[in-house]
């Protein structure tokens, strides 16, 4: 029958993330399921062994975050006005 280990789900479920992302109108939903899945991309990277997979989910991570971070920095100041 169709049998999946447990690194192979994680794959999965990151990849449900990264794509389900795409789905939101709200860039900061976006962003946090897309964070949320570039860091279960990272772990499973690093749990198989791909280097390129977990550094680029890495970046990603980052940009993410930064990004997040810069929203939240830009309303707040517009709300002080």
């Amino acid at each position: 029958m169709f049998e999946i280990d447990s690194i192979e789900l994680l794959g999965y479920v990151a990849t449900f993330f990264v794509a389900a992302s795409f789905l939101f109108k709200s860039i900061v939903s976006l962003r946090t399921v897309n964070c949320i899945g570039a860091i279960l991309f990272v772990i499973y990277g690093l749990l198989k062994g791909s280097y390129p997979v977990a550094l680029l989910n890495i970046f990603l991570v980052l940009v993410n975050v930064y990004q997040l971070w810069r929203l939240r920095n830009k309303s707040t100041v517009v709300s002080v006005k």
